[in-house]
């Protein structure tokens, strides 16, 4: 019986840490890439990630994009200075600092490395 709880335990506390990953949401694939052909990338942030984590780290970056935060939305905008390939993965820089371990991005969720690799670029 003692095995039994423990067992049960353990997959409680997995179940709820796989459905605790820290995340953004991308716009959708025709929007997004309207986005960054324009420059201006938005996403939308779980509620675990502070704006003052957006914003203060943002402040890393204020050569490479403009970042505003949305609070009762909880969207990020980010403006690229220039719109170039390094500024956009200085995004995905961003988003690992704030914590972000996931993006959803076309209803699938990608660790933030492979949505960089992918999407940013």
């Amino acid at each position: 019986m003692k095995k039994l709880f423990i067992l049960l335990t353990l997959l409680f506390v997995g179940y709820f840490n796989v459905e605790a990953q820290v995340y953004a949401v991308a716009a959708s694939k025709t929007d997004y890439a309207k986005q960054k052909a324009d420059g201006v990338i938005t996403f939308r942030f779980g509620s675990d990630v502070l704006p003052e984590t957006i914003l203060t780290n943002g402040e890393n970056f204020t050569e490479n994009f403009k970042t505003k935060f949305d609070v009762p939305t909880y969207v990020g905008t980010f403006t690229m200075n220039e719109n170039t390939e390094m500024n956009r993965l200085m995004l995905g820089r961003l988003l690992i600092m704030c914590g972000v371990e996931v993006v959803e991005f076309d209803g699938t969720q990608i660790p933030v490395f492979q949505f960089s690799n992918d999407q940013l670029k």
